[in-house]
């Protein structure tokens, strides 16, 4: 069993946040753009900012977690992007959106259980 403090935990979520902002940004620079904006807006900037961060947030991540298990758990920005998606630019979830999220859930708890319970390695 692995055990790790706050510290080592606290950038995922942190990084699953600012994965999600990023993309936020992104589609909103994106629609900027397709209505004549430049290619660098302030949203586009804030996007590339957002992958910065989380490029070196992840870098720690890694560092301290199993790379088979923090790897997954990013699939749950997926999620995310799909809710906010819904929320903020009212895009359509279809059946298979929300089967494809409910089948990503269920594949980070199966990572999790693994990595807290599982003993034998590949």
């Amino acid at each position: 069993m692995h055990k790790h403090s706050a510290l080592t935990w606290l950038p995922l979520p942190i990084t699953i946040g600012i994965m999600l902002c990023g993309q936020i940004m992104a589609k909103k620079a994106g629609i900027l753009i397709q209505n004549g904006s430049s290619l660098l807006n302030i949203f586009s900037l804030l996007s590339y900012t957002c992958l910065l961060l989380r490029g070196i947030l992840w870098i720690w991540v890694v560092r301290k977690l199993r790379l088979v298990f923090a790897y997954p758990v990013l699939s749950l920005n997926y999620i995310l992007v799909l809710a906010v998606s819904s929320l903020l630019f009212k895009e359509a979830i279809t059946v298979f959106n929300a089967g494809g999220a409910l089948l990503i859930a269920a594949g980070v708890i199966l990572t999790g259980i693994g990595e807290r319970y599982g003993k034998g390695e590949i």
